[in-house]
């Protein structure tokens, strides 16, 4: 696969490892698993436990049948446990915060959508959309069960050496997961309590919206206050009561993610990614940066 230029430490679909319970297809398709091997190979840990950020090249989907995991996407925590369902998408910035022993995971990479072809594409915006904003989603445990027998039968079929229909019948797999995960999403909103947002609740998703359009060139409150057309003191009450956090905490903690992903990638000395996040010098970059995670841009890269 042909890398292109990024920014970030960059986790590709043939990154995942290849553990004895791996099988890929034509570099498009990655089905791996620990189900039923020994919990001392924590194939889960193998990749999913980088303790610095990294960028999800592919849309990743993990199906968690015990155990339980913690990770952070685009600044946002999840535990997932029994009958959970993880769906990242490609360019989601990531990382593992925690791993039980006793974690057991299926999971299936796609490195594009080419064998997801011919689906409705009215409900692929909706799943889009919903996924964007609720990558993790739980199901029953009759859900789950379907979900493995489907993803064991794409493993048979795979496994087969002399069967000549394989992109075929895979192509028909993913589309039952495509259209159960559609169903879910009826299910998940059937059962939402219906409510009137709060303006204050709308006011923090905009500042949110905002801060992942604006964080690299501004950490200026007064900037964002603008922006929504209030004041500066006005919007940081806002902010904490609804998140119960301050308003700066939020701008510090998009820049913090991302000049982690540069200082891991290799690609930049700290002075190049101080300039990437409009930092005036190295210097005020190094003081934003320690009083943040405690320890120097350099220490990090080091770590």
């Amino acid at each position: 696969m042909k890398k292109e230029d990024s920014l970030f430490k960059e986790l590709y679909l043939l990154m995942l490892p290849d553990v004895g319970r791996t099988l890929i297809y034509k570099n498009e398709l990655v089905l791996l698993d620990n189900i039923g091997m020994n919990v001392e190979e924590e194939l889960v840990s193998d990749f999913v436990s980088p303790s610095y950020p990294f960028k999800v090249t592919f849309t990743l989907v993990m199906f968690c049948l015990r155990g339980v995991m913690r990770v952070r996407l685009q600044l946002k925590e999840y535990v997932l446990s029994e009958n959970d369902v993880l769906v990242v998408l490609p360019s989601t910035i990531g990382e593992c915060l925690e791993v039980s022993a006793e974690a057991e995971v299926a999971v299936i990479g796609l490195s594009s959508h080419h064998l997801l072809a011919g689906q409705q594409s009215s409900l692929s915006m909706a799943f889009l959309k919903f996924l964007t904003a609720t990558p993790l989603i739980h199901i029953s445990s009759a859900q789950m069960e379907e979900c493995m027998i489907l993803y064991h039968s794409m493993r048979k079929k795979l496994e087969q050496a002399d069967y000549q229909f394989k992109l075929e019948a895979i192509a028909g797999y993913l589309q039952v997961f495509f259209y159960n995960g559609c169903q879910w999403l009826l299910e998940y909103n059937r059962q939402q309590v219906r409510k009137v947002e709060s303006r204050q609740e709308k006011l923090f998703e905009d500042f949110l919206e905002l801060v992942q359009t604006h964080y690299r060139a501004h950490r200026n409150m007064c900037f964002y206050a603008e922006k929504l057309c209030l004041t500066p003191k006005y919007l940081s009450q806002v902010i904490l009561e609804v998140s119960d956090r301050h308003a700066p905490d939020w701008i510090r903690d998009y820049v913090i993610l991302e000049a982690k992903a540069l200082l891991k990638s290799g690609q930049y000395t700290v002075q190049q990614v101080g300039d990437l996040l409009n930092f005036a010098n190295a210097s005020f970059f190094g003081k934003y940066f320690k009083a943040a995670v405690g320890c120097t841009p350099r220490q990090y890269m080091l770590k």
